[in-house]
């Protein structure tokens, strides 16, 4: 790991908040996404309208031009073990994580890191402040401070895995964390993340046609299938899908039964099953379900 003095002191408060692994790394960093962005577009022509309406979201350093580094903190979603009742209907990083209101540990060491920030006068944005959006594209940004790699189902790993939250900020001062990755890339000849999405969105390595994705169709798509679906594509899936990375020889290696008990999943766990979820009332769903979401799904769309 290569840091200067304040990349050293920011990467130690992260690991004292919680966080698992930290990088820094100057904004110009970020500037290939764009390329990555366009590469994506020509691979799945369908895909332009969904990266196109993310809008400024992509380009960091139009939506902060005062920003001159980029922090990412990682954190690990196998320290909590998941019920294996929801496993194949609940998306584990949604119902997981440390963003969600119930995990009032967490989030508090989180803020703890946010406040950090204006105790030292430095200015930092990002992180719980912005929900699932937060600054830009967090698994180009914690590649390129070498916390991990891309494999070819799009999503980010360390060496535990893919079921990792990214947690980001700008910062106006210059800092530098960076990591060198130890990590096995996928094997040309590897093709199961591919073969194992419910609906075909996975078109091919390192790249997916987004509205097709059986994550997205089941939070922001409120359950809407692209022309060519059908109900059949989502699978078992209720709110997010893990098949892409279950399937992931790299993931394997965690044994989910293990771990601590996340706040209050257990106990809901039961009430979680299809035949029990649909006679639910709104505002159990409301009250009871969706803060397990990681706000992919408003409470106002329990009626959805």
């Amino acid at each position: 790991m290569d840091t200067d003095k304040l990349g050293q002191v920011i990467y130690d408060k992260a690991l004292a908040c919680g966080f698992d692994d930290c990088g820094i790394i100057p904004i110009d960093d970020m500037d290939g996404f764009q390329q990555r962005l366009q590469e994506r577009e020509e691979k799945v022509p369908s895909s332009a309208f969904f990266y196109q309406k993310m809008g400024d979201f992509a380009n960091i350093k139009k939506r902060f031009p005062w920003a001159k580094s980029v922090i990412i903190g990682t954190y690990w979603l196998g320290k909590y073990r998941f019920p294996a009742s929801l496993r194949g209907k609940y998306g584990k990083a949604f119902f997981l994580s440390p963003s969600n209101g119930v995990c009032k540990e967490s989030l508090a060491a989180r803020r703890d890191f946010e406040t950090w920030f204006k105790e030292q006068g430095i200015r930092c944005e990002g992180g719980s402040q912005f929900g699932h959006r937060s600054i830009g594209p967090l698994r180009y940004a914690a590649m390129m401070a070498g916390l991990g790699i891309i494999r070819k189902n799009n999503f980010f790993y360390t060496k535990k895995g893919s079921f990792v939250e990214l947690v980001g900020y700008v910062t106006d001062q210059k800092a530098w964390c960076h990591h060198v990755p130890d990590i096995r890339p996928c094997a040309e000849s590897c093709h199961l993340c591919q073969a194992h999405c419910p609906s075909g969105a996975l078109k091919g390595p390192f790249t997916m046609s987004p509205l097709e994705c059986v994550s997205f169709i089941t939070t922001f798509a409120k359950g809407k299938l692209t022309p060519g679906l059908d109900d059949k594509s989502c699978g078992t899936w209720i709110c997010g899908c893990d098949s892409c990375q279950d399937a992931c020889p790299y993931n394997r290696q965690h044994d989910w039964n293990q771990g601590d008990a996340y706040p209050g999943l257990e106990e809901l766990a039961p009430q979680l099953q299809p035949e029990k979820l649909l006679a639910q009332s709104d505002t159990f769903i409301q009250e009871k379900v969706i803060p397990y979401t990681d706000y992919h799904i408003a409470a106002d769309e329990a009626k959805h």
